[in-house]
């Protein structure tokens, strides 16, 4: 019986690739703000706001100490889309009256 070829292929949503960039992007940084917020609830911050610049710092914090591969670039403009993503699906709630700051 001859070896069966193990592939791995990318699944395409049948989206444009700059919209399937966006979703994995959001998806990479839904999740590192999940985990940023559970750890500053084990800290006792649980109620204190996330920060844009506090996640951009988290974000290359990982990349430079090679703790995530293949990690997709990251702007301050994306983390704020995946604020606002989360604020519009009831998954965060604003502290400020600006997009800057959230919190969940």
């Amino acid at each position: 019986m001859k070896d069966l070829v193990k592939t791995v292929e990318r699944a395409s949503l049948g989206f444009d690739t700059k919209t399937e960039e966006t979703l994995g992007k959001t998806s990479f940084l839904s999740y590192h703000i999940a985990t940023y917020n559970s750890v500053n609830g084990e800290l006792g911050l649980a109620d204190e706001p996330v920060t844009v610049d506090e996640i951009f710092d988290y974000i290359n914090d990982l990349k430079h100490e090679g703790e995530v591969t293949n990690m997709p670039n990251i702007t301050k403009l994306d983390i704020l889309l995946t604020f606002k993503l989360l604020l519009k699906t009831g998954l965060g709630k604003q502290t400020t009256p600006n997009f800057t700051i959230i919190s969940n």
